[in-house]
């Protein structure tokens, strides 16, 4: 068994120093464990629940400061110290196109990768607008990339997502949480839209979120291999809001348990990061 993982969906809070407005204002989420959720943790800590061994992690943006997102990357900086990572950072992707070009100019960072704008729900029409294109390119132009996260049974927001992943073939995008599925039947229509585009990934994470039952994620995850392939799929863990429903080290385990080869584990599990996030 390959031991070694890297974990491409974390997140670090520092409540004191942040923001975090969706998380301390007067109408956080209403999920349970919410404390143990918002609990500083050390990266050491993370090493130390984690059944296998954490080499590197992606840090995806968690609202530190949304409108100085670069606070978050320099704070990382400090907090992950003696940690290999690398980040993800937050930009309005349909703003004005000079706008989003001074704001990801204004994120020049040693560890910055890519860019998140959560457009779940009502905010997925977002990615309709006509800035939303030549903001993605500006993205590809600069080697960086974007964390797409909506619900893939969206199929009009799906398509167009696909369209712009033909359009900008140099551009990488990842799907965040597995497409978030909740009606099977449109989410797997919206998995074979994208999953046609070589340039996009999709990670194996955030069921913690949705209502799916074992067996349900199970036929996910066997659809996202069997569509993806085994180089395009990444596990990932969504800490520390996976502690909804389990520890660290189970959500882990449960991965794990997913596979069928160690192969197909290795792969999802450490090299596919290792490749995408540029380690």
């Amino acid at each position: 068994m390959h031991s070694k993982i890297i974990d491409p969906h974390v997140h670090f809070f520092n409540l004191n120093e942040g923001c975090y407005n969706w998380l301390k204002g007067d109408n956080p989420p209403s999920w349970p464990n919410l404390e143990t959720i918002k609990k500083p943790i050390a990266p050491d800590d993370l090493i130390k629940n984690c059944p296998f061994e954490l080499a590197a992690l992606v840090h995806i943006e968690a609202g530190f400061d949304n409108q100085q997102p670069i606070r978050e990357l320099k704070w990382l900086n400090k907090h992950l110290a003696n940690q290999q990572f690398r980040a993800v950072s937050f930009a309005k992707i349909d703003s004005d196109p000079v706008e989003f070009k001074k704001a990801i100019n204004n994120l020049k960072h040693p560890s910055l990768v890519g860019i998140r704008d959560i457009t779940e729900g009502e905010d997925s029409s977002r990615l309709l607008h006509p800035y939303t294109l030549e903001n993605l390119a500006y993205l590809a132009e600069q080697a960086l990339h974007f964390e797409a996260q909506f619900e893939l049974e969206n199929t009009l927001i799906s398509e167009r997502v696909a369209h712009y992943a033909q359009q900008l073939p140099h551009l990488k995008l990842v799907v965040n949480h597995a497409g978030l599925p909740q009606q099977l039947v449109l989410w797997q229509k919206g998995i074979s839209k994208l999953a046609h585009n070589k340039n996009v990934y999709i990670k194996y994470s955030g069921f913690e979120l949705l209502s799916l039952n074992r067996q349900q994620q199970q036929v996910c995850f066997d659809f996202i291999v069997q569509q993806f392939g085994q180089t395009r799929v990444m596990f990932a863990s969504n800490f520390p809001v996976c502690q909804i429903q389990q520890s660290y080290s189970e959500l882990w385990h449960s991965h794990f348990s997913l596979c069928k080869s160690n192969d197909l584990w290795q792969q999802l599990s450490y090299s596919n990061a290792l490749s995408f996030y540029l380690f």
